[in-house]
């Protein structure tokens, strides 16, 4: 069963309770009037590689990234004759 955060709206109390998935909120205790739920962030762990700028961030200079290799430099040319 889940934990659940109420606050009344007439009292501005503040409590917890575990109940059912779609149960019914329950009254306040102090003052038995209603109540709202409040509803909070979910925590989200990322694990791996991937998630951060500094896993994809290669090249500082570029705005956009390169993927192809330069260039291969041509041999030199062969000066020998035949004779």
């Amino acid at each position: 069963m889940p934990n659940y955060e109420y606050r009344c709206t007439k009292c501005e109390n503040q409590f917890e309770i575990w109940q059912e998935v779609g149960a019914d909120a329950p009254p306040c205790p102090q003052c038995e009037g209603e109540v709202q739920k409040i509803f909070h962030p979910v925590r989200t762990i990322y694990k791996g590689s991937g998630f951060y700028i500094t896993d994809t961030k290669k090249n500082t200079g570029s705005s956009s990234p390169t993927t192809s290799a330069p260039a291969p430099t041509p041999a030199p040319a062969s000066t020998e004759t035949k004779a």
